[in-house]
């Protein structure tokens, strides 16, 4: 006897739409993408005339900001009931605000989902304006796309907090590459800044410095208006100063992104160093990457800070070690100038005293006696080199002279200026640029220290190919018209002498800007 086929009712065409809008959700690249695809398609699997996807603000996770919107448009009363209404229906066919003082109706059903990922809410998914009442299957095929957005987003973040950490440890390995043959601050501090600035996406990055009870001295600075930052933040670091502790803070304005509510940061962070000198890490207006949480920047930049703690040690270290190689150094040559070289000519010089007696010429006791007195004259030189016997280091670098030049500034001026250098300043070999150059900046610094009334200087080296540039730019009070340049026409001579050229324009928002450069030899 034959058995009647039988034939098992394959997936509904409803069921094979939401494998499907799934499967596009997983494939998302980006954030935004992952938005759009996510809308949409909610919308087409329940019908729904529009849809938002709202944000918790990092800060303040009860605070819902819209990322997107897809359908008909919203006017802006309407997404803000729509944020506060709640799931499902009244008995009215209404949707409802869902923990309110009182039931308020948002024009019809508002149907929710919480869109999670593993640190916990992300945000929530509404659809409006739906064809009729709320059933299970709209319900279930939101709840499923509310699910994939919230694993579609930490994959997503998953990725770029790989991807820092990846760039992270080629910035580390970028430092220890400097310190190879040992710490060369002038090299090492200033990619430091520079890499923070480029991992945190901030506006401007410094290490600040305050030896004792001494003015500021800014160790190294990367960005535009980091010398505006630094007067700006002089509340804020004299309080991290004395107290020691790490601040961080955002801006009060967000600007809502599809994977977040996005703040930009600003973080002071002291260092814990050996040397007497207290030191800040500054990392103004940074925001993290898309999909990073802030706290995981803000660990990076301790980290960083931590980093640069253990460099500055380091030199330290090698300092305090050079110190006593060259006292060490000093006491044997001193010890061997006096026991060996001065015993000798003392004993040469009594013996040349000796023959004086014996000889019967006067034309040779005259020699003799003179000869006596140069060797007394010498051991008295030799004597006097012996208390004269250091060492300076950082002698003959020209990027150590500059920052010396500007940082000796700032107990004139009230403020620590700001040095940036572009490029292999010390590979420039011409001595007497340097010194034309260290000239120029001493003369700028000056004027700006007797006529600017500023609260901000910047100065900037670089090298270029074939061309030697210097920027001091301040916010003081300008140039007048018809002013009398004095000091300038120096500066303006000493690049006409290498066939440069010199430019003094207003600086915006205000102050001066001098520019000085000439062609490398």
């Amino acid at each position: 006897m034959s058995t009647p086929d039988r034939t098992t009712d394959g997936p509904s065409e409803s069921t094979l739409a939401l494998l499907a809008a799934l499967r596009e959700i997983g494939s998302a690249e980006d954030a935004s993408s992952l938005a759009r695809h996510g809308l949409r398609l909610a919308r087409s699997l329940t019908g729904a005339g529009a849809a938002l996807l709202a944000v918790a603000d990092d800060r303040h996770p009860d605070d819902l900001l819209v990322v997107a919107r897809d359908g008909s448009a919203l006017t802006d009363e309407e997404v803000e009931r729509w944020l506060l209404a709640g799931d499902g229906q009244g008995a009215d066919g209404e949707g409802r605000r869902a923990g309110g003082d009182g039931e308020r109706a948002v024009g019809g059903p508002v149907l929710s989902a919480e869109v999670t990922v593993e640190s916990g809410r992300f945000g929530v998914l509404r659809l409006g304006q739906l064809p009729g009442p709320v059933g299970a299957r709209s319900r279930a095929a939101l709840d499923a796309v509310a699910f994939a957005l919230g694993s579609r987003v930490e994959t997503l973040r998953q990725r770029e907090v790989s991807d820092l950490h990846e760039r992270i440890t080629d910035a580390v390995w970028e430092l220890d590459r400097t310190l190879a043959d040992g710490v060369d601050l002038e090299v090492t501090l200033p990619l430091l800044v520079t890499r923070t600035r480029e991992l945190t996406r901030a506006d401007a990055v410094a290490l600040v410095a305050r030896p004792g009870s001494g003015p500021h001295r800014v160790l190294a600075a990367d960005g535009e208006r980091s010398a505006a930052v630094l007067v700006e933040l002089q509340p804020d670091l004299e309080e991290v100063l004395g107290a020691g502790t790490a601040h961080h803070w955002s801006a009060r304005g967000t600007v809502p992104r599809p994977d977040g509510v996005h703040r930009r940061w600003t973080s002071l962070v002291p260092l814990e160093t050996r040397g007497e000198q207290h030191v800040v890490l500054v990392v103004h207006a940074w925001s993290p990457p898309r999909g990073v949480p802030p706290h995981q920047v803000q660990d990076v930049i301790s980290a960083l800070a931590l980093h640069a703690a253990l460099i500055l040690d380091r030199a330290h270290g090698e300092r305090e070690h050079d110190l006593v190689t060259r006292l060490e150094d000093r006491d044997r040559i001193a010890r061997d100038l006096h026991d060996l070289v001065i015993q000798r000519l003392f004993a040469v010089g009594l013996t040349l005293q000796g023959a004086t007696r014996r000889a019967g010429s006067p034309e040779l006791v005259e020699r003799l006696e003179g000869a006596v007195a140069e060797l007394d004259q010498t051991i008295r030189d030799i004597r006097a080199t012996i208390f004269e016997l250091r060492h300076h280091p950082g002698q003959g670098s020209f990027r150590a002279d500059l920052r010396a030049l500007v940082d000796s500034y700032a107990p004139t001026l009230g403020f620590a200026p700001v040095l940036h250098v572009h490029g292999p300043l010390d590979s420039v070999p011409d001595e007497e640029l340097h010194s034309q150059v260290l000239m120029v900046v001493r003369e700028a610094l000056s004027n700006v220290t007797r006529h600017a009334r500023a609260s901000s200087v910047q100065v900037t080296a670089r090298i270029d190919p074939g061309t030697l540039s210097l920027t001091v730019q301040d916010d003081g009070v300008g140039v007048a018209g018809g002013a009398v340049e004095s000091g300038l026409s120096n500066v303006r001579a000493r690049a006409a002498d290498r066939g440069g050229r010199v430019r003094l324009d207003p600086a915006s928002p205000r102050g001066t800007r001098l520019q000085w450069s000439v062609p490398l030899p």
